[in-house]
């Protein structure tokens, strides 16, 4: 069965999760929602005042690799290119590590109803926050529900398998803390994107989440404003509207378009509350943006729309498209049999 252009299937198995969530399952996303995930898992500096358009240069380094090393099969199914296969290996822990970063943006939103996640180091960089002298056992993500509860997420890259080692370091860093503002997380998961060879030798891009409860005897607290968080969510946003070109602010929307082939735009009223922040108006800046997408973002929305209140289009569906990965990968059979 062939899937919808610039549509993408991937498969995600999901062990010791809450009832609720299914073990396995298939996310359907877009190109769109694969930028969002990039943007959103970045570690950048995010304080303007000190570092302007840094982050956005990252981001477009980071969205850049997709088009450039992978590919949509015609039932939707993500391979690596045979330029990808080819790289060395340090370049190839570079696609995988952020390959891992994007589908846990993904897995968290599609299937956790994550609103809001941010890498841990790019929240205590921008306000200063010092952890245990020495400790660099901590999980990469933290973020907001749209329930207002708190997940932890520990997120792999892998240009095969998942093997035992990187099962345990899931195992041991989501775990790694327990406290987000003073509340226990609701959640505490790894996640890994990888590329499992299954009985036919296909290398699809699938999805393997863990959330076992035990908890590190050492775990630290992070000690999170909400308001402080919301600024620093949104800034990378809103350097992306400052670097890129051909704004646009008429309707609901701000938009910009980057030299990535990436169009991106946020809520004006989102927009206008977290400048008003970044002029001295802090105190309250989580609550009425919260107001604001409860008003403004419909349950159902169209593609490329997100929970957070931005949108993003992608111009990547020519590269991703093109059929320069090896005939081993072409598959006949149908998607849903995983």
């Amino acid at each position: 069965m062939a899937a919808q252009q610039d549509q993408f299937n991937v498969w995600y198995t999901a062990t010791k999760f809450p009832s609720d969530v299914r073990p396995t399952d298939l996310m359907t996303f877009s190109a769109a929602e694969l930028a969002h995930a990039l943007f959103v898992t970045g570690r950048a500096p995010e304080d303007r005042s000190k570092h302007g358009v840094t982050s956005v240069y990252e981001w477009i380094h980071r969205s850049t690799l997709i088009p450039a090393y992978i590919r949509r099969t015609s039932d939707g199914s993500l391979v690596r290119s045979d330029l990808a296969r080819e790289l060395d290996q340090s370049e190839k822990v570079s696609l995988s590590y952020a390959l891992g970063q994007a589908l846990t943006g993904i897995f968290s939103e599609r299937v956790l109803s994550v609103r809001f996640l941010m890498h841990v180091d790019r929240y205590a960089a921008r306000h200063g926050l010092a952890f245990v002298p020495g400790s660099r056992r901590r999980a990469d993500f933290f973020g907001q529900t749209t329930s207002g509860g708190w997940v932890v997420a520990e997120a792999k890259g892998r240009s095969g398998d998942v093997d035992l080692k990187t099962k345990r370091a899931m195992r041991d860093q989501k775990r790694t803390i327990s406290l987000v503002g003073r509340e226990k997380p609701d959640i505490a998961y790894g996640c890994a994107a990888h590329f499992p060879k299954d009985i036919y030798g296909r290398e699809r891009l699938k999805v393997l989440a863990i959330d076992p409860v035990e908890e590190e005897p050492e775990a630290i607290e992070l000690p999170v404003d909400p308001d402080k968080f919301i600024q620093a969510y949104y800034e990378p946003f809103l350097a992306a509207l400052d670097f890129g070109d051909s704004r646009d602010t008429q309707g609901d929307f701000v938009s910009v378009s980057i030299d990535s082939g990436i169009r991106m735009g946020v809520l004006r009223s989102v927009v206008d509350r977290v400048e008003l922040a970044h002029e001295g108006r802090l105190r309250g800046l989580h609550n009425d943006v919260i107001q604001l997408l409860e008003q403004q973002v419909p349950a159902e929305r169209p593609g490329g729309y997100f929970l957070d209140g931005t949108h993003m289009a992608t111009k990547w569906s020519e590269a991703l498209r093109r059929e320069d990965w090896s005939e081993s990968y072409i598959d006949e059979t149908p998607w849903w049999s995983g």
